[in-house]
C-alpha cells in the first residue's frame, strides 16, 4: 500500500485515544462477536471465523464514524 501514512506502518492501535479504542471494541463486540481485543494466548480465544460481509460492514461503520467525527470538529 503506497498511500498509507507512517502512522499506519506501526501498530495503529497505539495511535488511538482511549475513547476511540472503546468505540472500536464496542463495535467489534456487537458486530463481530469479539469479547475483548486483549490477546489471551490461545487459538480458540484469539482467533475467530468472521464472514467477509461482517468485516466489510464493521470497517465501513468505523470509517463513517471517523468521517462524522471529523465533520463535527470542523
Amino acid at each position: 500500500m503506497n498511500n498509507v501514512d507512517d502512522s499506519m506502518q506501526s501498530d495503529p492501535w497505539q495511535n488511538l485515544s482511549d475513547d476511540e479504542r472503546a468505540a472500536l471494541a464496542l463495535l467489534a463486540k456487537q458486530r463481530l462477536g469479539f469479547v475483548t481485543f486483549e490477546e489471551r494466548g490461545g487459538d480458540r480465544l484469539d482467533f475467530k471465523d468472521v464472514a467477509v460481509w461482517t468485516v466489510r460492514d464493521s470497517l465501513a461503520r468505523a470509517y463513517l464514524a471517523g468521517v462524522n467525527a471529523n465533520k463535527s470538529k470542523g
